[in-house]
């Protein structure tokens, strides 16, 4: 299988600097029409041959898997690109957004975005077997905490943790931070500002998915997540709907997805339809009575998020039906010890 990693290009010399910018931009005026620019004849022939039509915008630096190299030195990761002039080419550092995988370094791009250069490197390696687990870790996606997770083994909660609170108050600072300065026409600054709020979310993001992934190993666990269709028409008010509909819910199921699929567990989506609204203890439909707070009122009150996550649990194990945990199969959804939750949290 295949896998593309983002690896921002870095601490470039005013040298490799001006290298890089003329190969990017020689490659676009051959892509033009101008057939004479001091271009690498192998950038050529990739171009050429992606390329084929050509259309009034910028194309990234396609790269042969045998003109390429990544190796590490200390810290720091190094890629070479082949560019014209330079024997060898040149060698630039390069910091990746997630961790490489190990495997074979496949044809690459590099991409420019404004005054930065960013290498998609793709890795071609062997996925690991998909594994039988014998217990169900059970995540709930929501609005006070992104992820509840709900460890689900013999019908009966074994650990429950909240994580992500801190991304709530993360988007609120940024959403007031904006404000300001909109009001004052500072619009250079807002974008930078949302693109700060992106680093800072997803740094919480990534940190929350490991998490998951890794307990999910620790207890040889499937992890199953709430469908989250529907999930804007829970949230009543402006402020609220706001919130929600930036938070980064997608981005937090593919991370999961994709750092699950390396260590073989099966990642399933299952239907989250009226989890929330219905207790997990009596199975009547309840209520809830404030944003954090689930009111049956047969057995009382719960945390709505875990009563969710521990419906989304039962679900599952009735979709096995009679067959055990440790004997089912199941297909990923894309596809060592206990671990401390890596944010605030709260069970």
């Amino acid at each position: 299988m295949k896998l593309t990693i983002q690896a921002g290009i870095v601490g470039l010399t005013r040298r490799k600097k001006e290298i890089l910018d003329r190969e990017y931009t020689n490659l676009q005026r051959f892509l033009s029409g101008d057939k004479t620019v001091p271009l690498y004849s192998a950038n050529k022939q990739q171009a050429i041959r992606y390329y084929k039509k050509v259309k009034q915008k910028e194309y990234p630096l396609s790269l042969r898997n045998d003109l390429i190299n990544l190796k590490r030195a200390k810290a720091f990761w190094f890629l070479k690109i082949p560019v014209y002039g330079v024997r060898g080419g040149i060698k630039v550092p390069v910091k990746p957004h997630r961790e490489f995988p190990q495997g074979k370094l496949c044809e690459s791009k590099i991409v420019k975005r404004k005054d930065r250069y960013i290498a998609m490197l793709t890795f071609e390696f062997d996925a690991p077997p998909v594994r039988r687990c014998s217990s169900i870790l059970a995540v709930d996606l929501g609005e006070r905490f992104p992820a509840t997770a709900v460890l689900w083994q013999n019908g009966t909660v074994m650990k429950a943790q909240f994580l992500g609170k801190e991304i709530r108050g993360v988007r609120r600072h940024y959403a007031w931070l904006r404000r300001r300065l909109q009001e004052r026409g500072l619009t250079q600054v807002v974008k930078r500002v949302g693109s700060k709020e992106r680093r800072v979310v997803n740094t919480i993001l990534h940190r929350v998915s490991k998490w998951i992934v890794s307990f999910a190993l620790a207890t040889n666990s499937y992890i199953v997540l709430g469908d989250l269709k529907g999930i804007r028409k829970q949230v009543k008010g402006k402020r609220l709907n706001r919130i929600v509909s930036n938070m980064p819910y997608f981005r937090l199921t593919k991370m999961i997805e994709y750092k699950a699929m390396l260590e073989g567990i099966p990642v399933i989506t299952i239907s989250e339809a009226y989890s929330s609204t219905i207790c997990h203890i009596c199975g009547r439909e309840g209520k809830r009575k404030t944003q954090g707070l689930f009111l049956c009122p047969y057995c009382g009150e719960y945390n709505a998020d875990l009563n969710g996550a521990i419906n989304i649990a039962k679900r599952f194990e009735r979709s096995l039906g009679y067959m055990p945990l440790d004997g089912a199969v199941c297909e990923p959804a894309h596809n060592q010890p206990m671990l401390e939750a890596p944010c605030d949290s709260e069970g």
